[in-house]
């Protein structure tokens, strides 16, 4: 595993592990669908491509499980997440799961707060407003839809910037806006308060 992959993979297992039991002992059924759990060689392979095609997207993206409960005879897909960011690519997945009636959620660790959001319900800082605060030679351009891509900048740019976050990945992502998604707030786990949210 190389040190990006560490970097950014090891946080996020350890959370998506501790979502897993997390469902798993209120009495769920849980199957794990990561392309990191289900395949890692062609996870792999896919992380190497710079601008995947969407087929490519939807698998190296997909969620990181699906759970049943047949008492309530209910399911929904859910993905695990820690961080203030999410990523186009996942983002775009996710609403593909979805569709026009299937359950998606996102479950969001952010400091000591956990937020269990539907995919239709996440929120977003404004993007053009963020990158605002930063001096212009900084300033990370933003797509046409609201995404902050760095790779829109001068390929020059772009590789110094990247030589300098070495454990990012350059791919267009969006901060969350958690004060927006207080009502999403999840007290199952221990150490989240209404107070600390931010």
């Amino acid at each position: 595993m190389s040190d990006f992959e560490r970097y950014r993979l090891a946080p996020h297992e350890e959370w998506a592990r501790l979502v897993f039991e997390h469902i798993t002992q209120r009495g769920w059924s849980v199957v794990p669908m990561g392309a990191q759990v289900l395949a890692p060689q062609v996870a792999a392979m896919l992380s190497a491509m710079e601008q995947p095609d969407p087929t490519a997207a939807f698998v190296r993206y997909m969620p990181d499980g699906f759970a049943v409960h047949l008492g309530k005879q209910t399911t929904f897909f859910f993905d695990a997440k820690v961080g203030k960011t999410i990523e186009k690519a996942a983002y775009i997945v996710y609403q593909a799961f979805a569709g026009e009636d299937r359950a998606v959620f996102v479950c969001l660790k952010h400091r000591e707060c956990v937020y269990w959001v539907p995919i239709r319900d996440l929120a977003f800082l404004d993007s053009q407003v963020y990158v605002g605060r930063f001096p212009e030679q900084r300033r990370m351009p933003v797509d046409d839809e609201g995404w902050i891509a760095p790779r829109l900048w001068p390929r020059w740019k772009y590789l110094e910037w990247k030589q300098q976050h070495p454990e990012a990945s350059g791919t267009p992502f969006r901060y969350f806006d958690f004060p927006a998604m207080t009502k999403w707030l999840y007290l199952g786990f221990a150490g989240c308060s209404q107070e600390n949210q931010a």
